[in-house]
């Protein structure tokens, strides 16, 4: 596994982290803007829901694993 890939445990050069692939895709797709609401039924890492609080958007994220939105603290 390369640094900065995959979700949790250790990589060669430190912890390794989700990389949302097709982000650039999915924000053109949803067009985020300040007042809209979407739902990441995904969450995981949270990348794409960052993404599309930085517009100005609402997320409301849900995950099967409780340990998902634990992983990231930046969200709250």
């Amino acid at each position: 596994m390369t640094a900065g890939r995959g979700i949790g445990g250790d990589a060669a050069g430190g912890p390794a982290r989700h990389v949302p692939v097709l982000l650039e895709e999915a924000m053109r797709f949803l067009a985020p803007d300040a007042g809209g609401v979407f739902i990441d039924g995904t969450f995981g890492a949270g990348g794409y829901t960052s993404a599309i609080l930085a517009t100005g958007a609402a997320v409301i994220a849900i995950d099967r694993d409780p340990a998902a939105i634990a992983r990231d603290d930046s969200l709250r």
